[in-house]
């Protein structure tokens, strides 16, 4: 997933445990700045997820009186290979489609 995704500068962080994974998402990677919070990026990126039939979780909320963007995917532990490429894909395809609407 972190290799997928670190082509994207907006991509700040790809953390997690497991198969529980946490992308955060910023405007700017170096100095963390968040998107503005009416752009709702982790929400967009969440719907056009979910049209290619991706289930993941958009999360944007307030850290450290800050508002910041976040996408969860948590995959069963039991998921196979082409699942999980399946699941980069079509999440790398809804950050670059988003990205790319500005």
């Amino acid at each position: 997933m972190r290799e997928a995704l670190e082509r994207f500068d907006e991509v700040g962080d790809v953390r997690g445990r497991g198969y529980l994974i946490g992308i955060e998402l910023v405007r700017d990677r170096a100095t963390k700045e968040p998107f503005a919070a009416e752009r709702a990026v982790s929400h967009t990126i969440g719907r056009r997820a979910f049209e290619d039939g991706l289930i993941c979780y958009p999360c944007a909320g307030h850290v450290g009186g800050v508002l910041g963007d976040t996408i969860i995917v948590a995959p069963p532990y039991n998921a196979r290979e082409a699942e999980l490429a399946e699941l980069i894909g079509k999440l790398t395809g809804a950050v670059e489609r988003t990205l790319a609407a500005g």
